[in-house]
Parts: C-alpha cells; sequence; structure tokens
C-alpha cells in the first residue's frame, strides 16, 4: 500500500480522486492542513497531470482500517456533543457519538462536518430530518442525540450505509430509516422538516432542485469551499427560501436556509 501526502486540496481534485474511488483523508489538528490518500498501486501520473505536489510513502503489511484511525482525535462536534473513537479517550459532553470509522465516510475531524452539526444542533429538536448522502451516519446521529422527532439517512454507495448502521447501533438508534439510494427512491410529495447535504458544492448544485422539493422549513448545506462561496451564493437557486445564517471554519463554508 501508498501513501500519498499532499498539502493542497480542491473540489476538482476530490472529484477526480472520487473518480478512482480514492479517499481522501485529512489531517489539521495542528493548525495546517494535510491531505492523504491511500492506494493500493502507484499514482505519481494522476498527479503530476493535475499539477499537484506530492510525497509518499511505501506502507508495508499496512491494515488501512487500522492504520488511518492513528489520525483519529476525539473532539467536540458540536455545543455539548463530542465524538471519539476509544472508550478511553472520550471527552465529558452532553451527549457522545462513537464511531467505528470507515473509509472518508465522516469522522467528525473535518471542518465541513462540525459546520454541518453546528447549523443542525439548534434546528432539527421535534422536527423530522433527512439525511443526504450521510457516510457514517455521523449527522444523522448527531439529529438523532438533538431530539429530531424522526431521522431518515440514505446514501449511495452499500459500504457507506453499512458503515451508518453499524454507527447507528452503537449509538443505540434505530436504523429502519436508513438505505441505499438516492433522492429518486423518495416519494413524490414528502417533506421533511430538515434536510442537509454535506457534500461537494459541484453535488450540490446536481441536488439543487430536490432539495427544494423535499424540505419543508430548513435546508443545511455545507461541503462549499470558502473561496467559492460568492458564486455560489449567485449561483445556487435558492427558491423560496431565505439565507438565515452563513458559518465557516478554516477553508470552508456552510449555509442554513429557511423557507
Amino acid at each position: 500500500m501508498y501513501k500519498y501526502i499532499l498539502k493542497f486540496m480542491n473540489n476538482e481534485l476530490t472529484e477526480e480522486l472520487e473518480k478512482k474511488n480514492l479517499s481522501v483523508v485529512e489531517d489539521n489538528f495542528d493548525g495546517e492542513s494535510s491531505f492523504y490518500i491511500y492506494t493500493d498501486e502507484r499514482i505519481d501520473d494522476f498527479f503530476k497531470e493535475m499539477n499537484v505536489d506530492f510525497n509518499f510513502e511505501k506502507l508495508e503489511n499496512a491494515d488501512w482500517q487500522n492504520y488511518w484511525k492513528k489520525f483519529l482525535k476525539p473532539s467536540i462536534l458540536a455545543e455539548d456533543v463530542s465524538c471519539y473513537y476509544d472508550e478511553n479517550e472520550k471527552i465529558p459532553a452532553s451527549h457522545s457519538i462513537k464511531l467505528i470509522p470507515a473509509m472518508a465516510f465522516g469522522t467528525g475531524t473535518h471542518p465541513t462536518t462540525r459546520l454541518s452539526s453546528a447549523l443542525i444542533r439548534d434546528s432539527v429538536s421535534g422536527r423530522s430530518f433527512l439525511d443526504v448522502g450521510c457516510g457514517s451516519g455521523i449527522l444523522s446521529i448527531l439529529a438523532f442525540v438533538s431530539g429530531a422527532k424522526t431521522v431518515y439517512s440514505f446514501d449511495n454507495d452499500p459500504a457507506a450505509v453499512l458503515n451508518a448502521k453499524i454507527n447507528m447501533r452503537l449509538n443505540r438508534m434505530l436504523y429502519d430509516r436508513l438505505w441505499c439510494g438516492d433522492f429518486y427512491s423518495l416519494k413524490e410529495n414528502v417533506l421533511f422538516d430538515v434536510v442537509s447535504a454535506n457534500i461537494i458544492s459541484s453535488v450540490l448544485y446536481e441536488i439543487n432542485q430536490s432539495l427544494l422539493e423535499y424540505a419543508k422549513s430548513y435546508i443545511i448545506l455545507s461541503g462549499i469551499m470558502k473561496d467559492e462561496i460568492d458564486e455560489f451564493m449567485n449561483t445556487f437557486n435558492f427558491g423560496d427560501c431565505n439565507v438565515e445564517q452563513i458559518i465557516y471554519e478554516d477553508n470552508w463554508a456552510a449555509i442554513r436556509l429557511r423557507k
């Protein structure tokens, strides 16, 4: 296995890596972001074609599922909610979410997850919630511990859905409203009080109309890079929604819309 180390990441590069079924792990604990890609074969030419500087290491007998956990530390996900991976490192909080991580499905360490969490935390109590592209299920679990009336979650990746199911079970949450699919798997005229999508902005554009159709009260959008927020605000179709809040962390932005 090879470990590629980058100091730079953007949406275009993320999308090209996804086409190769490669995921990115971000380490920003020291205030400076580094990005790691693990692969079974050399992809030097790919990065050269993308004009991206990189370093790499060859890992002998590496076990991915255990190796990348070295980068994960317990953290505060949202107000009074912590996220942890090892019982011995649990941070005291009103609610603590335990995760068994899988490849880049959402671990709570990335700014986009924390931004989404902050906007979900104070808007979901007593309301129905739809998690679009749920990944590890972390935002669904956050909605659950934040008092959501019902939580619905889907992802088009079967591996992500399996990981979400495991994590929901760990946190004593039912997973009967979790499924593998997309917006086309939803019935028409079904509405959810809060709809959240923490996905790269190019996908947010693709599902723009569906987000508007299925949200009753709030839409939460994350995965938008800070330097593209102005363009996003000018080109995304907000329909009859008002922009209630925009928040930032590092190079990322998230938006909460209200109908």
